[in-house]
């Protein structure tokens, strides 16, 4: 146990100022979802109903990137992702998808594939610009500003104590920003699996597009899914077929993200964010989650869990 609360060490407490962007991000979703969810609000398409939603996290965003000046830009990895790069992208996504399915049906219930036909349905679309809509709406621009706020600057915020902290504190506030508890194991893995793809790939273009990814499967690969579990004829060996295909994504996203590490350090570009001492970074995840801005964000979570 003693490994594990190592002694809290001398260093200079930090000045943590990215937890005000996320109080107004969190306060600014749950004033959005209220007014759509709760309010007797005269009818509006649903695709509009998501613009309030985005313009939460992007207005804090672009507000608090401006603030911090032309330089934060490159800290943010703006840049696109490497050739060599698509392999590991590509078990990323298998990863994310196969993962995020087995949670959702274990805590969801295998009920949620349904009996004797499985519950998954095709996204329906009245016409080429409906279809446009959908994908730019549900798709396209919550990857971007999801990407944009959480892996660009909070992983950017946090990543100045060691890339645990990052990890951790940008998957927790992307899970709990989206105010739905069943489905919180999804957000928060999904959430730890894009800050580890970010760190990778050193690119913040490649998370914005695995997010898309995911996304456009979510909203066009149910009919996939559904030929998926005719051939497997049941519930049982549906799941069993996810948990071969996240085992097999897995050491492949394993082996490839070690193989980019070490050509990294091969190459004389190591990480400065690896070799902080993990007793460092236990006392200052402690130090972040006491933040006063981000216990008030665990309040509005818990809000919005109630309320929502």
């Amino acid at each position: 146990m003693a490994n594990l609360i190592p002694e809290r060490p001398l260093y200079r407490r930090e000045r943590l100022i990215v937890g005000f962007p996320l109080l107004v991000a969190f306060a600014l979703t749950l004033l959005a979802r209220l007014l759509f969810d709760l309010l007797p609000l005269p009818a509006l398409p649903e695709l509009l109903k998501l613009l309030p939603m985005i313009a939460a996290l992007l207005v804090p965003a672009l507000i608090f990137w401006m603030l911090r000046g032309g330089r934060y830009t490159r800290y943010m990895r703006f840049h696109a992702p490497r050739v060599t790069h698509l392999p590991f992208l590509i078990s990323s996504f298998f990863v994310l998808l196969s993962g995020s399915l087995l949670l959702s049906m274990l805590f969801g219930g295998t009920e949620t594939l349904g009996n004797s036909t499985v519950a998954f349905e095709a996204v329906h679309c009245d016409g080429p610009l409906d279809t446009v809509l959908k994908v730019l709406v549900t798709a396209v621009v919550p990857a971007l500003t999801e990407e944009l706020f959480f892996r660009g600057i909070v992983v950017t915020e946090y990543e100045r104590r060691g890339a645990i902290r990052a990890v951790l504190m940008s998957a927790l506030t992307f899970s709990l920003c989206h105010f739905d508890l069943r489905n919180l194991p999804v957000y928060l893995f999904s959430g730890v699996l894009f800050a580890l793809v970010l760190f990778a790939t050193d690119s913040l273009i490649a998370t914005m597009l695995l997010h898309l990814c995911y996304n456009l499967f979510s909203l066009f690969g149910q009919q996939y899914l559904n030929a998926f579990y005719s051939i497997t004829g049941g519930v049982e060996l549906f799941v069993f077929s996810l948990i071969v295909v996240l085992l097999l994504s897995l050491v492949i996203f394993c082996g490839l993200g070690s193989r980019i590490y070490h050509l990294r350090e091969q190459g004389g570009r190591k990480d400065p964010r690896r070799s902080v001492p993990w007793n460092v970074q236990f006392y200052t995840i402690l130090d972040a989650l006491s933040d006063p801005p981000l216990l008030l964000c665990l309040v509005i979570s818990v809000v919005g869990f109630i309320v929502l």
